[in-house]
């Protein structure tokens, strides 16, 4: 007999981003990554940006009070990420329709993004096996969504594919990719469980290889400016080569998991200083 399908315990809110674990709040993986690893590059950055809006708004300071153009300055870093996010979601959603229907109709801003992604699912002969799925693991307890599970000849060896392989990657539309994304990979990798299309949850496939795809447009004005030399179009970079080395990025992020998880614990010390000792000669006194 085949047995019923077993419904998700996972529940996932885009709308606010958190998700739900067999109706108990629970973590997301970038979210444990953010609070767990130190973000040193983002404070120049934010100073940056701060720097040149009040460049570029001069006779729009001049006619703010001093509060009030610190304030706007001090936040303007959040326009650019809001911005960015924006872009991102919006490649990610045309990506993941591209690599499962093979077509996909994009809007003149993003069919720079669209054009070579479709170059790099073609000259790496990758073939999606599953997109853009919640997963999660009630061991270690956490959630999360992948971008892409995905079979190649070029990436797996064929007792691999053989043997029901796949490889993750990563999608990344940012100005560039770093190393930490293999902590990400490797949460998703080590995930118990992914939620299918019909809210069912099914096994985690097995996972040979993490790597991250980076997503910029083949031809726009100003490229250059963000992307600097680096290679247009899709770019694809290595993360974990093995399921070993998933495994070590995966006690990497559990690291950075368990800072995240006690921050409220750290809060709670050092709070209230200890009273004087009171010395013995004064009371007798």
């Amino acid at each position: 007999m085949t047995a019923k399908p077993k419904p998700a315990g996972l529940v996932f809110n885009a709308g606010n981003h958190t998700y739900r674990l067999d109706s108990k709040p629970v973590r997301g993986v970038t979210g444990l990554i953010g609070a767990g690893i130190p973000k040193d590059n983002l404070i120049p950055w934010a100073a940056e940006v701060a720097g040149t809006w009040a460049m570029d708004h001069l006779d729009e300071l001049r006619t703010m009070d001093r509060a009030n153009a610190i304030q706007t300055m001090r936040m303007a870093w959040r326009k650019v990420r809001d911005d960015a996010g924006i872009t991102g979601t919006a490649v990610h959603g045309l990506a993941e329709q591209l690599a499962t229907t093979g077509e996909v109709e994009a809007p003149d801003e993003l069919a720079g993004y669209i054009e070579g992604f479709a170059d790099f699912l073609e000259a790496w002969q990758i073939t999606p096996v599953l997109t853009e799925r919640p997963c999660g693991n009630r061991t270690d307890h956490f959630g999360g969504t992948f971008d892409m599970l995905a079979t190649s000849p070029l990436l797996l060896t064929p007792e691999q594919l053989a043997d029901g392989w796949v490889v993750q990657v990563d999608l990344k539309t940012s100005k560039g990719v770093y190393g930490e994304t293999a902590l990400q990979t490797a949460a998703y990798s080590k995930a118990e469980f992914y939620v299918d299309t019909d809210g069912n949850e099914q096994p985690m496939p097995k996972v040979a290889k993490t790597y991250v795809a980076h997503v910029t447009p083949m031809d726009r004005e100003g490229v250059n400016a963000r992307y600097g030399d680096k290679p247009l179009g899709t770019t694809l970079y290595p993360l974990a080569g093995s399921p070993e080395e998933i495994d070590e990025h995966y006690s990497w992020f559990l690291a950075a998991a368990f800072t995240a998880k006690t921050a409220k614990l750290r809060d709670k010390l050092a709070r209230e200083p200890l009273a004087p000792p009171v010395n013995q000669l004064d009371v007798a006194a």
